[in-house]
């Protein structure tokens, strides 16, 4: 009995030696949350910007393997919505691409670049965004943080339309409407002249 009894510790001791391992490899002690650094840009309605998430060697040396991988999440106050996970061998999975509007570069995560590309910016684009590397599984490496904006321009213009269509109530909403035409036909003219301008500069330079 005393002999079944040490048998039975020694194979529990290492049953929870075996566990530990597998946890502190699979979950554990390497997660930092270590923010590298702190990016600000600003972008337009429509347009297209680029998220840049570079990490340089020298800041992990050899702590990359196949598996290794960037994960990025946009952050809404207590909100994260996972957008995609690009591994270095240059496989990506997305969570969320957004209409296709979002696209990675698979073939750059070899050289520790993991940017992303947002195409046709609307207003839920904006906002805080988290580029973090992981060797393995949850063994983060740290994080960068990308936060875009409305251009200066634009945020006025958008704050003045708001203002327009918030107070004034069926006088503001027809002021609104008459501004849209208004700009309508701006933009319509500029485009047709410069049509003309091109054709005529074109027929100019024929022999």
């Amino acid at each position: 009995m005393k002999l079944f009894g040490l048998h039975f510790s020694a194979v529990w001791m290492l049953c929870c030696c075996c566990c530990c391992l597998v946890y502190g490899r699979g979950h554990g002690l390497c997660i930092k949350e270590k923010l590298i650094t702190k990016i600000y840009l600003t972008t337009e309605l429509q347009s297209k910007v680029l998220l840049p998430c570079l990490f340089e060697p020298a800041l992990f040396g050899s702590d990359l393997t196949m598996s290794s991988s960037a994960l990025w999440t946009q952050i809404n106050n207590e909100t994260v919505d996972y957008i995609l996970e690009i591994i270095v061998n240059g496989q990506i999975s997305f969570w969320n691409n957004r209409h296709n509007r979002i696209n990675g570069f698979g073939d750059a995560a070899a050289s520790e670049n993991f940017s992303i590309l947002i195409r046709d910016v609307r207003l839920s684009d904006l906002g805080l965004y988290r580029c973090q590397l992981y060797r393995d599984f949850n063994c983060s490496l740290g994080y960068k943080e990308i936060e875009i904006s409305l251009a200066a321009v634009e945020f006025s213009l958008l704050r003045n339309w708001q203002l327009i269509a918030a107070g004034g109530g069926g006088g503001g909403f027809l002021l609104l409407c008459l501004v849209s035409v208004c700009v309508y036909y701006t933009w319509t003219k500029r485009a047709a002249v410069d049509a003309m301008t091109y054709t005529t500069v074109v027929l100019k330079a024929l022999p």
